[in-house]
């Protein structure tokens, strides 16, 4: 490794280095530079999708389109279009309620597709690849039951004019509260372990970065 590369990489390293410094810096309190490296992050990660979305979205849809002479197949991308157009009125002040139907198409379809695919994907796989212990199966079906009966807040109108949940919901949500809180406690743990796993290979890939590049100009 050269001089030139030595400095190209510990450019690059010390830009790392700073970015996750003032990141961790949050920890402390919130400052101007958690706020700046935030703000680099959330531009990046902007900048870099919408290239993705013009490289891998925008242009092979023209591509396709100029290439194909069938008046079906042109067709069949109206209505994307025609979507995508009412989004970008969204910038307009005046034409913005326009693309309010077409998030309302996105957010209905995506919404459908996430729930069918937290069923079929997640909580059907989990229940039968316990097949031979019908038990468990049985378990994890009702605690999925049980978690979902607790967001139930369809009431009924009383005698004396007010809201009357069914006689079974105070238990059964009681059930789902706790289910959910022991998820979320489990989920946070995991958040927590992998945050720390994190940091300890951070901290160990840049003590070997600049022990590496030390290494160069101090042999």
């Amino acid at each position: 490794m050269n001089i030139l590369e030595t400095l190209g990489d510990f450019g690059g390293i010390l830009v790392g280095f700073l970015l996750t410094i003032a990141i961790l810096s949050f920890v402390i309190k919130d400052n101007p530079l958690y706020r700046l490296a935030v703000h680099v992050l959330v531009g990046v990660s902007a900048g870099y999708a919408v290239v993705i979305v013009i490289n891998e979205v925008v242009l092979p849809l023209f591509d396709t389109l100029s290439r194909s002479t069938s008046l079906t197949a042109r067709l069949y991308w109206i209505v994307p279009l025609i979507l995508a157009a009412m989004l970008l009125l969204k910038l307009i002040p005046r034409t913005a309620w326009i693309g309010n139907s077409a998030m309302a198409v996105i957010v209905g379809v995506g919404a459908a597709v996430g729930l069918l695919g937290a069923i079929v994907g997640t909580l059907l796989p989990q229940i039968l690849v316990q097949y031979d212990d019908a038990l468990l199966s049985i378990g994890i079906g009702l605690l999925a039951i049980i978690a979902l009966a607790y967001f139930f807040f369809t009431a009924r109108q009383s005698e004396q004019g007010l809201a009357k949940m069914p006689n079974w919901y105070p238990y059964v949500g009681a059930a789902g509260r706790v289910v959910i809180t022991m998820t979320l406690a489990g989920l946070f743990a995991g958040a927590l372990n992998t945050s720390i796993v994190l940091l300890v290979q951070r901290v160990g890939f840049y003590m070997e970065s600049f022990a590496r590049i030390f290494e160069v100009f101090l042999p």
